[in-house]
């Protein structure tokens, strides 16, 4: 390893211990009350230190937010790629997004409930750049959907319509859960929906 690669290294680790702190404070005390002071005592480092990193906290929210994004959308690409049909590799895509709610509960929580529309105007300029991982979802699906066309699985469809519906659907029963709406685990929501989805699409290509 040279002495360059090195020092990137540990740029990254060091950058990845400033990201850990953060979002164990915003769980625990939430964005708006946490200051970057507390973050870099949390990962003992210097405050200079973390502003060579990030600008301020806004920026740390997002890279937080674009690494459980990232790590989201492998979990989808998993669930296609182990799928042996278009109507099992759905099956996975839902259980890849409540696996992931499942796991990051108090997370989720903690970005969407606590932060109010004063924070979200301030993040904007920023979070416009997160639209693309939703863009990656929905085409993920959208492939998804066309291998069942084209196997004849599905009858012709507006597959970026279906596609959006589904990811909006799922996104709505976690926040529906979020909010305390719904009292039950969403694995139990799966036939349901997917009732819902798959037998219309399915009556589409009779």
């Amino acid at each position: 390893m040279t002495v360059a690669s090195r020092r990137e290294r540990e740029r990254q680790l060091r950058r990845e211990t400033i990201i850990e702190a953060a979002q164990a404070l915003f769980e625990q005390k939430g964005f708006e009350r946490t200051t970057v002071e507390e973050i870099a005592d949390e990962a003992e480092l210097g405050k200079g230190t973390i502003y060579s990193y990030f600008n301020n906290k806004e920026e740390i929210y997002i890279a937080i937010l674009e690494k459980k994004l990232d790590f989201l959308e492998e979990k989808m690409r998993e669930a296609v790629a182990d799928s042996d049909s278009a109507v099992d590799a759905l099956y996975g895509l839902y259980e890849a997004f409540i696996k992931y709610h499942r796991g990051r509960k108090g997370f989720i929580d903690t970005l969407f409930l606590q932060v109010d529309d004063q924070i979200l105007y301030r993040l904007g300029g920023v979070v416009g750049g997160l639209k693309s991982k939703s863009s990656v979802w929905v085409e993920i699906v959208q492939n998804t959907i066309q291998r069942g066309i084209d196997r004849g699985e599905f009858g012709p469809l507006d597959v970026e319509r279906v596609s959006k519906t589904i990811i909006g659907t799922i996104l709505g029963l976690i926040i529906q859960y979020e909010m305390g709406r719904i009292d039950e685990d969403l694995a139990g929501y799966r036939d349901a929906f997917f009732k819902l989805i798959l037998e219309g699409i399915k009556e589409n290509r009779e």
